[in-house]
């Protein structure tokens, strides 16, 4: 894999498989390209089709939507934290992550919000339900964009710097609920975190990127 922007290369000669049930952490340096293959998994980087990858037994680019790569995948990162910016109910957030349709804000149906309600529990924030997005703090809008994350049991969960912006005890939380998630079978988890102590105990491998 070779990614490049005008003339700066960002990923040169990277060869990386994650199977089925790995766990992986994802380690480096600022600017060494870890968000941007982050993206390139998502199927949200358009140099995707000018390499050679291949997403849940399909060629990238070989007729495959980004919705059915989309449908297996939870994602977070702050970069999506930083992008909602509509004051929309909390539980229709995390009814967003049910869909695979472009889109970030998405009412709860009536039969979407027990699971929905039931992920925000999870992590907290269910009495926030209601309550708008933007009215709530930093650290409580990053544990909804977690439960949107989790809310249709993805097989393959994506989170950058997932306890970024959070206090000690929800840091623990969260890690917690990630350790769990991935001791079920066949789950499998690419976790981007700049510090070891955050790996969650699940972590079998790991890659570290240098800045080129």
């Amino acid at each position: 894999m070779n990614i490049r922007y005008g003339e700066r290369t960002i990923l040169k000669d990277l060869s990386f498989t994650v199977k089925e049930g790995e766990h992986w952490a994802l380690n480096g340096e600022n600017g060494a390209g870890k968000s941007t293959l982050l993206s390139i998994v998502c199927a949200d980087n358009p140099q995707s089709y000018a390499n050679d990858i291949v997403l849940f037994g399909h060629q990238r680019g070989k007729g495959e939507s980004i919705w059915d790569i989309k449908r297996h995948i939870g994602y977070i990162s702050p970069e999506m934290h930083r992008a909602y910016m509509r004051d929309v109910p909390a539980i229709d957030i995390v009814a967003s992550g049910l869909s695979d349709v472009s889109g970030l804000y998405r009412k709860a149906k009536a039969e979407q919000r027990e699971v929905c309600e039931f992920w925000m529990d999870i992590f907290g924030v269910k009495e926030y339900a209601d309550t708008t997005f933007l009215k709530l703090s930093s650290g409580e809008q990053r544990l909804v964009l977690l439960a949107r994350a989790f809310v249709k049991d993805p097989s393959l969960l994506i989170l950058d710097e997932p306890l970024h912006g959070l206090d000690l005890k929800n840091r623990r939380l969260v890690k917690d609920v990630i350790e769990v998630f991935c001791q079920r079978p066949h789950k499998t988890l690419l976790m981007v975190t700049h510090y070891r102590e955050e790996y969650p105990k699940n972590i079998d491998h790991e890659i570290y990127l240098k800045k080129l």
